[in-house]
């Protein structure tokens, strides 16, 4: 029987990777593209025809998503995996003494909160139809507040922490009918977020997507109360 993935962000990094390994693990693939001029995943399309179907995707964006919903309303009888990946960083500089760009933090919080739970909100009639009824969130630790040092990052702190709510409200709502969320940070990765390779990573982007799709695929995810909230290698993350 086919299996049926949509994965947002991923145009390239670990949006990307996360694409590649659901294809090899046969699934067929949705994929929310943000700039078309980004080329990876035509290249992914054709070694494996007929698998991979690319979309343009903007999820801060209502028209977008409603255009994302109405598209896979009319390919998909389901969904039985939903990873919501894109998301953007911001200032990571300023403290409370600076001067705060607050149009900055709302558009962050609008793609990284908002935006995801518009996603999944669109969708949630196909993901309830599958056997698998499976919601992956990416978060990051900067969304927890038990372990928070900081004392900047306000739109990507704020915005993941409101994610990280958002994740629990699903849950509670899908977790009755045989649902679940999960809630992952994928680790230091080696990305461009920072309009640069971060070469000081743990990471790279294909070793976060294998260890994300081993966790939440590969093995069995325990049945509770709040969705997990784990990073790539199963271990719990305070919230």
């Amino acid at each position: 029987m086919d299996k049926y993935a949509l994965v947002t962000g991923a145009d390239h990094g670990l949006g990307y990777e996360l694409v590649k390994k659901l294809l090899e693990r046969e699934y067929i693939v949705y994929a929310g593209r943000l700039k078309e001029e980004e080329q990876m995943l035509d290249k992914l399309a054709e070694s494996f025809s007929g698998k991979l179907t690319i979309f343009k995707l903007d999820i801060g964006s209502d028209a977008s998503v409603k255009a994302m919903k109405e598209l896979l309303e009319n390919v998909v009888p389901c969904l039985d995996v939903v990873i919501n990946n894109a998301g953007i960083l911001g200032d990571i500089t300023k403290n409370i003494f600076d001067e705060l760009d607050f149009e900055e933090i709302q558009r962050v919080i609008n793609v990284n909160a908002v935006g995801t739970l518009r996603v999944t909100n669109s969708v949630i009639p196909l993901v309830m139809k599958s056997r698998q009824k499976l919601i992956v969130n990416i978060s990051s630790e900067a969304g927890s507040i038990a372990q928070c040092e900081r004392e900047g990052w306000f739109a990507y702190c704020m915005s993941k922490a409101a994610g990280n709510m958002q994740s629990a409200l699903v849950h509670n709502n899908i977790r009755k009918k045989g649902g679940k969320v999960v809630v992952i940070q994928p680790g230091h990765m080696a990305t461009y977020m920072r309009g640069h390779l971060d070469t000081t990573a743990a990471f790279t982007p294909e070793e976060s997507a294998e260890g994300i799709l081993e966790q939440v695929l590969d093995r069995a995810l325990p049945e509770t109360e709040r969705p997990s909230f784990i990073d790539n290698g199963g271990n719990p993350l305070a919230w």
